[in-house]
């Protein structure tokens, strides 16, 4: 091992510089003296001061060192012994290894932690009434300098076993030292994981800074604490089996690189790639492991929508972070869901914001609770058989219009950061570097995690300040994600209002692999025939041939009735997957279908579903098609979804679909199918949308020529299946 080359530098503040102070004590209460001198960055702190007892004191005064940190938390050592009279010298090592711990939970205070903005301080007790007053002076603290290398070393390594089944993560974990200042920053250490595979080739993993957290159930909140000391993190998960061989490459402050050979590790078990993709076939689609994949579920941004209960009368959910989204996600994936948009907003699950906001850090600092909060809502959708659709930015934290946040985003330079306006945030050179290091440390912590659907670079960034700055800024996020993440998750970003407002530039740009938009509307709309025309070849989105996935749907952006709600809630999945959608859109109003236990329509459809396969393959295309629809009543809206030998249909009242009200009994309709069909003997199977229930079954001897199907008497909507035998 190489050996540091350390310059010490002792920085000392005069321990006369700061008068004595008289101090009352309070017992029996404690009395906390706070130092007035900041505290220094870096390890190695020593705090000196000089404490006078007078005759009078109790004989059992104590006394301990406390420190603050910037987010309020609370850290303590008690100091042997009691205060007698006299005068006392005190000098306290505050980076002693585990020696302030946090009230309640114990957790040990790291020099990380406490350089963000820590104050420090002393604090008596006594169990006797006392008003004696104390002389408190002589403060003084000290560091040793961070120190400088030629060569670093990693310590306290801990390596999974070295033998996993493909599809398992593995995990290592090093204290590099020299720690760096700012650890999420590369310039200062950069590590990463680099794999070679039984055939060869090589996946370069990333390594973060990662500190263990433990979370708590307040009732009210969920606290997420240190639990340990911050440490560097690499996460690998096997797809292949076979032996594996693995090494380390780092190096600080743009030194040359080191290399640390690693135990190689064996992968047992037929291989594995559980990831969603867009499927290569047929790119309008997603595929997991060679099957189509089709999404259902909601958007379930944040823990609460304060809209949501302004307008549909819902109950604002507490917000208690991923406890929060282990209730939803547990409803979502029983009720037949399997795929959810999350946001990394700056009030739910961001990394990076205002530093005087707990629980973050400022510019440049990433918030280790949330980054834990985001773990355990990865892992439980897993668990549960859903994915992500990961929202790294919305768009308020670009806008100083449209709910505009750029006020409180840390690269303003009204709050220090280098960045003038909202719009330079999109070019500035110092803040696209930091948003690589943004998506540097996404890919290390949650690429390898087969519940992140993609990686969604904006919501809605048409309603940011980005303007003509938005292609180039596309362009080199995209290019950048698909650079660092080996497990090819898709990437997108997302345009408010519907499928007329993308910037065609940036669909076009051949690193966005999905295309993400709303769907709202005017009242009296229907939601099906929006959905219709946002894939069509011509005037909608079909002609870039990408996957086309509603986000936001639900009315318009402020809402609708709740009988429209209702009707495009049950509506919405059907008409998505006759009309070539990539997935169901997923309804905007989370809390509404939650706390009214609407899941049931995810479970109807994916009953549908079961077994089928959209896509097309190399010797047939698969088209949506309009199909005529008459009865008695009128106003009916039929599409569908064919294959050769195969036909997925959905007739829906449009009357009620644009309205959510009187629904009608609707019998002796008539579908007519196509104008030349080819004879021979088919099966068609009717299904009721609302329960997911094939309702009767029918085989037909067809002549040739045109088609007509006689539906049975439905109310609201109803789908079918037409097969070939």
């Amino acid at each position: 091992m190489l050996r540091l080359a350390i310059i010490l530098m002792l920085l000392l503040v005069a321990a006369d510089a700061v008068e004595p102070t008289a101090v009352t004590l309070a017992a029996p209460l404690t009395t906390v003296v706070p130092c007035p001198l900041p505290l220094p960055t870096g390890p190695g702190r020593t705090l000196t001061v000089q404490v006078q007892v007078p005759a009078g004191a109790p004989a059992d005064l104590g006394v301990g060192i406390q420190v603050r940190d910037a987010h309020g938390r609370w850290f303590q050592r008690g100091l042997p012994g009691v205060l007698t009279p006299g005068t006392h010298s005190l000098k306290v090592d505050l980076d002693e290894p585990g020696g302030l711990v946090d009230e309640p939970g114990a957790s040990a205070l790291t020099w990380r932690d406490a350089d963000l903005g820590s104050v420090a301080g002393l604090y008596f007790w006594s169990t006797r009434p006392s008003r004696a007053v104390l002389s408190v002076g002589g403060w003084g603290v000290s560091a040793a300098a961070r120190p400088l290398a030629t060569a670093g070393i990693l310590t306290a390594m801990r390596l999974d076993q070295p033998r996993v089944t493909a599809g398992a993560r593995w995990t290592c974990e090093v204290m590099p030292e020299p720690f760096p200042a700012v650890p999420e920053d590369p310039a200062e250490f950069a590590l990463d994981l680099v794999v070679s595979r039984p055939d060869g080739s090589v996946e370069r993993l990333p390594a973060f800074a990662w500190q263990p957290m433990r979370h708590q159930d307040r009732g009210d909140l969920e606290e997420v604490l240190p639990a340990g000391p911050p440490r560097f993190q690499a996460r690998w998960r096997a797809r292949v089996p076979g032996v594996h061989h693995l090494r380390l490459e780092g190096s600080w402050g743009g030194s040359a690189t080191r290399a640390w050979t690693l135990p190689d590790v064996t992968v047992s078990g037929p291989a594995w790639d559980g990831y969603a993709r867009v499927d290569r076939t047929d790119p309008r689609f997603l595929q997991v492991e060679g099957r189509w994949w089709w999404p259902l579920g909601l958007n379930i941004n944040n823990p609460w929508d304060l809209r949501c209960r302004d307008i549909l009368a819902t109950q604002l959910t507490p917000g208690r972070g991923s406890l929060t989204y282990d209730a939803y996600l547990t409803r979502l994936a029983a009720g037949g869901g399997d795929a959810v948009e999350i946001w990394m907003s700056s009030w739910n699950l961001a990394l990076e914001w205002r530093g005087d906001w707990p629980p973050y850090q400022g510019r440049g600092r990433f918030s280790q609770e949330n980054a834990s909060r985001l773990d355990h809502i990865l892992d439980r959708a897993w668990q549960l058989g859903v994915r992500v659709n990961l929202v790294i930015n919305n768009h308020g934290m670009g806008s100083d219009t449209t709910d505009a946040q750029w006020q409180h985003n840390p690269w303003n330079s009204a709050l220090g950061g280098p960045v003038a306006n909202a719009r330079d945030f999109f070019s500035d050179p110092e803040a696209l570097a930091g948003q690589d290091r943004m998506r540097r440390y996404l890919v290390g912590r949650w690429a390898e995690h087969p519940a992140v659907l993609a990686w969604k670079l904006w919501s809605e960034i048409n309603l940011t300040a980005a303007g003509d700055r938005a292609l180039a800024w596309h362009e080199r996020a995209a290019a950048d994600f698909h650079r660092l993440d080996p497990y090819a998750h898709p990437v997108t970003t997302h345009w408010a209002g519907d499928y007329r407002t993308p910037d065609r530039r940036i669909v076009r740009l051949p690193g966005l692999d999905m295309i993400t938009i709303d769907a709202y509307h005017d009242s009296g709309q229907g939601i099906a025939e929006l959905l219709r025309s946002s894939t069509l070849a011509q005037d909608g989105l079909g002609v870039f041939g990408k996957p086309i996935l509603v986000a936001e749907y639900g009315g318009n952006w402020n809402g609708t009735s709740v009988d429209q709600m209702a009707a495009e809630l049950a509506i919405g999945p059907w008409a998505a997957l006759v009309t070539g959608h990539a997935g169901a859109p997923m309804l905007w109003w989370f809390e509404w279908v939650d706390q009214g236990a609407r899941y049931g329509q995810y479970g109807a459809l994916r009953r549908f579903i079961a077994g089928e396969d959209l896509r097309s393959r190399a010797d047939s295309i698969a088209k949506a098609v309009d199909l005529r629809a008459v009865g008695p009543a009128g106003g009916l809206w039929a599409k569908g979804w064919s294959r050769p030998g195969r036909l997925l249909g959905y007739l829906l009242d449009a009357p009620w679909g644009r309205s959510g009200r009187n629904a009608r009994l609707l019998e002796g309709v008539i579908l007519a199918i196509g104008g030349a069909i080819a004879p021979g003997t088919m099966t068609v199977e009717w299904w009721d949308c609302d329960r997911g229930e094939a309702l009767e079954r029918t085989v037909i001897t067809h002549p040739g020529g045109a088609l007509t199907l006689s539906a049975p008497a439905f109310s609201r909507h109803l789908a079918f299946k037409l097969t070939r035998k």
